[in-house]
């Protein structure tokens, strides 16, 4: 049951964004070769298919050492350079198709979210994640052995393929951290506490609800006082910070839809008033409601005639 509700969260949250994965790049390097992604102001990674490579960051003085099925995955485009040799020779990118020394192959990709300016998802992980191929359990296996088939396939859909695949590697990194990690913060944190994440799938699924902090406090079966306190511990915010900011995501969707009104949605949202509502909304999102609108208008009127 622990499981299925911590994935009933995530699901909620990245669905919320708009998780939008893709595969970009499928290289082959033979020789003294170096690649990077940074820079490209994505969430990037990247899959070792065949032979294996050194991954230098920022964070560590030595490099990683990377095997075919294992993965490295970087949720705010920092600093990384993936190389044929332990030693760095220099920062640029080297890309060697030809020459001695092991062949190497890999899939690179992204994660991207075209909803909400701070994920909360993506601020909760580190600045890298190495999953093991060997501790990645069986889904990271079937994913990462299909997407390295299709990408070697030119047929009808690969694409498509692909990034749909992407989408479900994401989420298993996701898993794989959670379940890792000594200490988890953020959304990721409240995810790994049983009685934090009972009042959390109750925001998701009923973000317009008139929830106090008692209400709150019941669904994790704590007291007032210990709720408010160990919320703000593990997530950094308190309770409520929480809920305005999922909210205001849920409503950002909501209002590309041009058929719905601010109104509504600031009912459905559990405000009294449109005025409260809109001030929420531009405290979170920077701007006010209108703005989606004219940013739905001006997509729609840029979009090439069918």
């Amino acid at each position: 049951m622990q499981n299925v509700q911590q994935e009933d969260l995530i699901s909620s949250v990245l669905s919320a964004y708009q998780l939008k994965a893709g595969i970009y790049d499928n290289p082959r390097f033979c020789g003294l070769w170096q690649h990077s992604t940074a820079g490209m102001r994505r969430a990037a990674f990247h899959l070792i298919g065949s032979g294996g490579c050194w991954v230098h960051t920022r964070l560590e003085l030595e490099p990683r050492r990377l095997e075919a099925g294992d993965l490295v995955a970087l949720p705010h485009d920092d600093w990384h350079m993936l190389t044929a040799q332990p030693k760095l020779q220099g920062e640029a990118v080297r890309h060697v198709v030809e020459g001695e020394g092991p062949f190497t192959t890999m899939v690179c990709g992204y994660f991207d979210f075209e909803a909400g300016q701070h994920n909360p998802v993506l601020d909760a992980l580190p600045p890298v994640i190495i999953v093991p191929g060997a501790d990645g359990g069986r889904p990271m296996a079937v994913l990462s052995e299909l997407l390295l088939s299709e990408s070697e396939c030119e047929d009808i859909g690969t694409r498509t393929v692909l990034d749909k695949l992407a989408d479900a590697l994401f989420v298993v990194v996701v898993r794989y951290y959670i379940n890792s990690s000594s200490n988890p913060k953020g959304v990721l944190a409240g995810l790994a506490d049983p009685r934090l994440r009972k009042a959390l799938a109750a925001m998701h699924r009923a973000p317009g609800e008139h929830w106090t902090l008692e209400t709150l406090a019941q669904q994790a079966g704590m007291s007032r006082t210990s709720f408010a306190q160990a919320f703000n511990e593990r997530l950094g915010m308190p309770p409520f910070d929480y809920l305005t900011r999922w909210r205001m995501t849920r409503a950002e969707l909501q209002l590309r839809n041009p058929g719905v009104s601010v109104g509504r949605v600031a009912e459905e949202m559990g405000y009294e008033t449109e005025a409260a509502f809109r001030k929420a909304f531009k405290r979170v999102h920077g701007v006010g409601p209108g703005s989606i609108r004219r940013w739905l208008r001006d997509k729609l009127s840029d979009a090439p005639a069918a």
